[in-house]
């Protein structure tokens, strides 16, 4: 079986500078594209492209509900320390960001990005014997 890599997300945001900013400045990544407020090509040190855009005119009358907190990406990080760490500074810098907690196996948060979606970042899920199941 042949494996499969991620190579990009997009997401629609309502606020690309902002997102970019954020992107650069809490998870390393890097702006390879951008194109005014409208668009931005991102990338992580694995060659994975995240694109960011604001096509309203495509979006038409289309917009996600308001509470759509499923709608998310996620960061992993290598301990609970370091979780907490990216909460205080993120804090800090003023986005409203909850305590990290322990849920569905792992120590993390959620906040939403100015962009309209939300990050979790959290630590590595620890799946139980019955999910790790291979299918």
């Amino acid at each position: 079986m042949r494996l499969v890599k991620l190579n990009h997300i997009n997401l629609t945001s309502i606020d690309v500078n902002a997102d970019v900013a954020m992107f650069e400045t809490y998870f390393g990544l890097r702006t390879a594209v951008m194109r005014g407020k409208v668009l931005a090509v991102m990338q992580d040190d694995d060659g994975m492209l995240l694109v960011l855009n604001d096509f309203a005119k495509k979006r038409g009358s289309f917009a996600y509900p308001e509470d759509s907190d499923v709608h998310h990406i996620g960061f992993l990080q290598e301990s609970r320390e370091q979780v907490d760490a990216l909460n205080a500074r993120l804090k800090v810098d003023g986005w409203d960001v909850p305590e990290p907690r322990d849920y569905h196996g792992a120590w993390t948060f959620y906040f939403k990005a100015k962009g309209g979606y939300f990050i979790e970042v959290a630590t590595q899920t620890q799946l139980r014997r019955v999910e790790a199941t291979v299918v």
